[in-house]
C-alpha cells in the first residue's frame, strides 16, 4: 500500500488516469503537470475522491524548480511511489530524412532528462529509509525504433536501458524499479498518429496493468502481449527484411 506518491504528467492522458486511480482518502499525492488548467482539473477530481493533494504546474525541463519542489514534497510526505510518465511525442513521415534537432533535443530534454532528474534525487532518499518503488513510462518502441518517430523511440530506449542497468542495485536498497513498455495507449498523445482502434490499448485498461505491476513489484511491464510478440519477431528477422516491414506499415 502506497501513501505518498508523486506523478508527472498529470495533466493530460495517462499521468491524468493514473493520478485518478491512486486517488482515494489516506493518499497524498504530488501532482506535476504543464497544462495548469487541465491538472487543476486532476486535482479537483482527486480530491473529490479524497485523496490529499499537493501540485504544481512545471516544464519538466526546468531542472531546478523540478527538482527543488520534488525534494520539498518528499521532506514534508517521504514518497514510497514515484511515476515518471511525463512525455512527448513527434511524428514525422518516412519521406524526410531525419528529424529538426529542435525536436530532438526537446524530446530528450523531457523523456530521457526529465525521467532522470525526477527520479533519482528520489532514489537517494528513498535508500536512505530503506524502500520505496518507482515506475519509469518507456514504451515498446524502446525495443524497436519506429521509422516515423525516431527520436522518440531512442529516448524510451534510452531511459530502459538505464533504468534497467540500476535496477538491481536498487532492489539492493530496498528500491522497487518497474519500467513500463506500452504499445499505443488511447490518449491526445497517440490521436495525431491516425492509429488505427484495433491497435490502441484503452486508457482504463492500461491504468489497470501498470497499477497492477507496480502494486507486485514487476520489473518490467509490457503489453498488449500481441505488439510485443510482433516486436519480438521483427528483432529476429535480418535486419533489412524488417526495416522493410517497419517501412512498409508506416508508409505516409
Amino acid at each position: 500500500m502506497f501513501h505518498n506518491i508523486i506523478i508527472t504528467g498529470a495533466s493530460n492522458g495517462l499521468g491524468m488516469a493514473l493520478a485518478r486511480r491512486y486517488a482515494e482518502p489516506g493518499i497524498m499525492l504530488g501532482l506535476i503537470g504543464r497544462n495548469a488548467d487541465r491538472l487543476n482539473e486532476t486535482v479537483i477530481h482527486c480530491r473529490n475522491k479524497g485523496a490529499m493533494v499537493e501540485s504544481v504546474s512545471i516544464d519538466i525541463r526546468d531542472r531546478l524548480r523540478l527538482i527543488e519542489w520534488i525534494k520539498n514534497f518528499d521532506n514534508l510526505n517521504p514518497a514510497d511511489l514515484v511515476i515518471a510518465n511525463a512525455g512527448v511525442m513527434y511524428s514525422t513521415t518516412t519521406n524526410k530524412d531525419v528529424e529538426q534537432q529542435d525536436i530532438i533535443d526537446e524530446i530528450f530534454d523531457v523523456n530521457f532528462k526529465g525521467v532522470i532528474d525526477t527520479i533519482n534525487p528520489l532514489i537517494q532518499s528513498m535508500s536512505t529509509r530503506n524502500g520505496g518503488s518507482v515506475a519509469i513510462i518507456s514504451s515498446l518502441s524502446a525495443y524497436k525504433g519506429m521509422p516515423t518517430f525516431p527520436a522518440y523511440s531512442a529516448s524510451k530506449a534510452a531511459v530502459k536501458t538505464y533504468y534497467e542497468a540500476i535496477r538491481g542495485l536498487c532492489l539492493r536498497k530496498g528500491i522497487y524499479v518497474s519500467i513500463v513498455c506500452p504499445s499505443y495507449v488511447n490518449t491526445d498523445m497517440t490521436k495525431p498518429l491516425k492509429i488505427d482502434k484495433f491497435m490502441l490499448t484503452d486508457l482504463s485498461k492500461a491504468v489497470d496493468k501498470i497499477h497492477y505491476g507496480i502494486a507486485t513489484g514487476k520489473p518490467l511491464i509490457t503489453f498488449p502481449w500481441y505488439h510485443s510478440l510482433v516486436i519480438q519477431i521483427l528483432k529476429l528477422l535480418p535486419e533489412r527484411i524488417g526495416d522493410q516491414m517497419l517501412l512498409f506499415f508506416f508508409k505516409k
